[in-house]
């Protein structure tokens, strides 16, 4: 696998074409080989073009915000094709569809005719989980809705959420397999909880990679099995302790002997 920074980790630094250059740098001095474009600034593509052809760090995917995609489809591929990005991904559905089956199933149904565009342009549509796809009220998980209502909805599998969700995401890696999964969001959990205990947290149980409980190991490994080559490390709150690029550092030298 190619192990890559997720840039939303460190999105305090990417507001400006100038940040992104620096960000880019770093994360190649720390040794990461691919990036995720997440949350940056309004940056003009054809300077995001250059910041990955200077630094030779291909960008495997995107987080693009859900109006985009839907209402400015057609430009949204003209930006992953001019960032030699093959996947556009979308960081949640909005919250007005993530309370009942009927609302993930309009999802689906909104989400439809871009796909078809995105498709038709050879790039692939993904879709990155948090937790709430799972435990439904009602009972049963949404995400199965996504799997066997979107057949060609790609996913960016993200292990945190899965572990709290108490779901396996090696089982899923494995049932979906590389047709459905391109790139891989590795994020620990200092301690084991999970969404079924009252108060249990959320955000703040995230740590860098190889700091909580977590084993990458065994994912690493059925992903080479089976052919899923990109792994990304996310850390939504590297921000929140002053020193997001040294949080990406840690996760990058604990997970690169993995590999």
């Amino acid at each position: 696998m190619k192990l890559g920074a997720q840039l939303y980790s460190v999105r305090d630094l990417t507001q400006t074409a100038e940040g992104l250059d620096k960000v880019f740098s770093q994360m190649k001095e720390i040794g990461y080989d691919i990036a995720q474009l997440s949350a940056i600034g309004p940056i003009d593509a054809g300077a995001i073009r250059e910041i990955i052809a200077k630094y030779s760090m291909p960008v495997t995917c995107t987080h693009t915000a859900f109006d985009r995609i839907v209402d400015d489809t057609d430009a949204v591929i003209r930006d992953h094709i001019a960032y030699g990005c093959p996947t556009i991904g979308v960081g949640s559905m909005p919250e007005k569809f993530r309370n009942s089956f009927e609302g993930v199933r309009e999802f689906v149904k909104v989400m439809r005719e871009p796909m078809k565009k995105i498709e038709a342009a050879g790039l692939s549509f993904a879709y990155h989980n948090h937790h709430f796809e799972f435990n439904a009220p009602e009972g049963g998980d949404y995400f199965d809705v996504l799997i066997e209502e979107a057949p060609t909805m790609n996913f960016i599998l993200d292990t945190f959420w899965f572990v709290y969700a108490n779901r396996d995401p090696m089982k899923y890696i494995r049932d979906l397999g590389v047709a459905r999964i391109k790139n891989v969001h590795f994020k620990d959990m200092k301690e084991y909880h999970t969404m079924l205990e009252p108060d249990a947290p959320k955000h703040e149980l995230i740590c860098p990679c190889g700091t909580g409980i977590i084993q990458f190991k065994p994912i690493i490994t059925l992903c080479d099995e089976l052919g899923i080559v990109n792994a990304l490390v996310e850390q939504d709150n590297a921000p929140a302790t002053g020193d997001s690029v040294g949080q990406m550092r840690i996760s990058h030298d604990n997970l690169r002997p993995l590999f």
